[in-house]
């Protein structure tokens, strides 16, 4: 009887596992639909999650640029990866001057410097 409850606890916590991650996926997939409606370059959405600051969801894509999502006014803001600053999106700026729109450079934010040996 013990082994029959521990089966059925087992059964319970994968279904909820799994409709978590269903969920997940689904609300990935709805935030790609609504980045590629308003023109944002994203080959597919990572994952989506709440800011701690103040931006509601954040999408993050798969070059790691981030994404405030603002349902309700049908407006999406560039996630400065630096200052953490919201950029309205606007697609007539990004294809003039793309780089205000640039993704994390890991390469500037730590610097590997050579040491002088053991």
């Amino acid at each position: 009887m013990f082994t029959h409850g521990i089966w059925w606890a087992c059964i319970a916590l994968a279904a909820l596992f799994l409709s978590c991650s269903t969920y997940s996926q689904e609300l990935n997939g709805v935030a790609h639909q609504y980045l590629k409606r308003h023109g944002i370059p994203c080959l597919f959405v990572l994952k989506v999650g709440s800011s701690p600051h103040g931006l509601g969801e954040v999408a993050t894509c798969q070059d790691g640029r981030e994404w405030a999502l603002f349902w309700l006014e049908d407006e999406i803001a560039f996630v400065h990866p630096r200052t953490r600053e919201p950029y309205k999106w606007d697609r007539q700026i990004y294809l003039s001057h793309p780089e205000i729109f640039s993704g994390p450079n890991l390469n500037d934010e730590n610097p590997i410097l050579p040491s002088g040996g053991p």
